[in-house]
């Protein structure tokens, strides 16, 4: 079994990591006591993101961490998921939204509390395949701990991928240090970390307008959880091509620096739908309009439900050498899960490895330059043990990425090489 270790860091981590848990127990028919109540459902990969115990209760592996012991409170009192309080861990401090304090004093302090868990979890998993971590890229809990983190598993284990899904808050808050912190954590994310599934809350807020849904941290959680259980169903469910963090690894990175994804996902439940109206033409779930900085160098169509093996509804059935027909064979990786979701018939979903982030990152870097060029700030890591050094290095981190995306600006989704998929039942 290919185990992964679910990681909520600081507020936004933790409230993260927790819906999505949530959403695990529902689609795995557990219930609050972390106990199967539908025996009927498919329960063969339940311990990737379960443990197993005496009582027959499947206790999430997970770990949590916070500077601050509020949000950690809040975690052990609630009722809907049962979490071991030996694998939630704070500090009566805080980081005062600053990276240094995350990364150099309060947070090794935490890291050293908390690696006899991670050292149990890699001792006790038959297969580990990876680390799912959540943070917000601007907090100083957030981005300094997983700093930390993203190298202690470097060091751990380099087999292990770890994949990170950060909450970028550009444009929603006024704290400038927020700049600074996501530069900081950029630099590991880029040159050690695997994946990166990038969210943002200017985009989140863009959904809730769309769909009539309040603009609340609460409802941003349920999409980015929904979005990742859609994107983990091929690895916790059969279908007749199955997914896992290695294939998302070889099939979707050109270059290994180049692996921030964009997600996406579409719920059908109507009966006359196509494989090209959901892509292209009418809910347009990917773009691939002439926009250059919409192009894509690699993407994964991610399919749930019976669609494919549904021959008396010949409204649901796709053609395989249809959907290759339209997508091509070289640029993209397709995975299928036959279990449905317990609320939908037919889920359709999409990452992409996108041009895209290369614009986003660029206003951090124009940003980050205005406000290390006057030195604004800076006092307030270099007290805590930060070098200004360490601004430059991030400052040319970043400036080394954009470049790196410069090639695939105009030459996207066309390779020489087909990477070829392995066929799971």
């Amino acid at each position: 079994m290919q185990e992964i270790i679910i990681i909520g860091i600081g507020q936004c981590g933790i409230n993260i990591g927790l819906e999505f848990i949530k959403q695990l127990n529902y689609d795995h028919c557990l219930n609050s006591h972390q106990e199967i109540i539908d025996q009927n459902r498919y329960k063969k990969k339940i311990n990737v993101f379960y443990n197993e115990n005496s009582r027959q209760q499947f206790i999430p592996r997970c770990l949590f961490l916070d500077l601050e012991p509020s949000q950690i409170d809040k975690l052990l009192i609630q009722k809907d998921v049962l979490i071991d309080p030996n694998c939630c861990f704070s500090m009566n401090f805080g980081s005062n939204n600053i990276f240094a304090i995350g990364k150099y004093t309060k947070g090794q302090e935490l890291m050293e509390q908390c690696k006899h868990v991670l050292n149990n979890y890699f001792e006790k998993s038959d297969n580990l395949q990876g680390i799912m971590m959540f943070f917000s890229t601007g907090g100083g809990s957030g981005s300094g701990i997983a700093n930390n983190l993203i190298f202690y598993f470097h060091e751990k284990d380099l087999t292990k991928i770890v994949h990170c899904n950060p909450v970028f808050q550009y444009g929603i808050t006024q704290n400038y240090l927020e700049i600074y912190n996501t530069a900081f954590i950029l630099q590991p994310m880029t040159e050690i970390v695997d994946l990166v599934t990038v969210f943002d809350n200017v985009g989140l807020q863009s959904i809730c307008t769309i769909n009539g849904i309040s603009q609340n941290y609460e409802n941003y959680n349920k999409i980015i959880s929904e979005s990742l259980i859609q994107t983990t169903a091929s690895y916790r469910f059969p279908g007749f091509l199955n997914g896992g963090m290695k294939k998302l690894q070889l099939n979707l990175i050109p270059f290994p620096r180049l692996h921030f994804f964009q997600p996406s996902y579409m719920i059908i439940n109507q009966s006359n739908w196509s494989i090209t109206n959901i892509l292209k033409t009418q809910y347009k779930l990917c773009s691939f309009e002439d926009n250059l900085q919409n192009e894509y160098t690699s993407y994964q169509i991610q399919l749930r439900g019976n669609c494919f093996e549904m021959p008396e509804s010949q409204s649901l059935l796709i053609k395989k050498e249809d959907l290759y027909q339209f997508i091509g064979h070289d640029t993209h990786y397709r995975v299928h899960t036959s279990v449905q979701h317990r609320d939908h018939e037919n889920i359709v979903g999409f990452l992409g490895n996108s041009n895209g982030f290369k614009n986003y990152i660029q206003c951090y870097s124009d940003n980050f330059a205005k406000m290390f060029r006057k030195k604004a700030y800076v006092h307030l890591y270099s007290s805590v043990g930060m070098d200004e050094m360490e601004f430059t290095e991030a400052e040319t981190n970043i400036n080394d990425l954009i470049s790196e995306y410069e090639p695939f600006i105009h030459s996207c989704c066309h390779s020489d090489y087909d990477y070829g998929e392995e066929e799971e039942f």
